[in-house]
């Protein structure tokens, strides 16, 4: 699945229910400094700073890119936690649920953890 369609059908349905909510989303992506970095940096009054990847399932599966394989485990090494949301369609009515569910994940621990281990890939995190 190319990152235009993750951006499209996850990323940005996510960025716009997040503003909503009452979070500053940041999206980090876009030029050739920024790979391997979760794909939103975001902020809010109340709560801590969340970084977030944002992953599409494909035939049961998520994609890693070798860049974040090579950048993410350092951060995680060096205490730096990250959310990973996966989904398959965000937009629309269809996707509310989805959307909600994504959305309650980072109130629970940080998950960037298992996207390194190959059956939690399978797996959907």
């Amino acid at each position: 699945m190319s990152t235009q369609q993750e951006t499209i059908k996850i990323v940005e349905p996510l960025s716009v229910y997040m503003s909503y909510k009452g979070w500053h989303v940041k999206k980090t992506h876009g030029n050739q400094f920024s790979s391997g970095w979760p794909d939103l940096f975001c902020m809010h009054p109340t709560f801590s700073p969340r970084w977030v990847e944002c992953k599409i399932n494909y035939e049961g599966q998520i994609h890693v890119t070798p860049d974040q394989m090579a950048e993410l485990p350092k951060w995680i090494a060096h205490g730096c936690n990250f959310w990973v949301i996966v989904g398959t369609d965000f937009r629309g009515i269809a996707g509310k649920a989805a959307l909600h569910r994504a959305y309650d994940k980072l109130f629970e621990k940080p998950n960037g953890h298992l996207l390194f281990h190959p059956t939690t890939r399978r797996l959907l995190i």
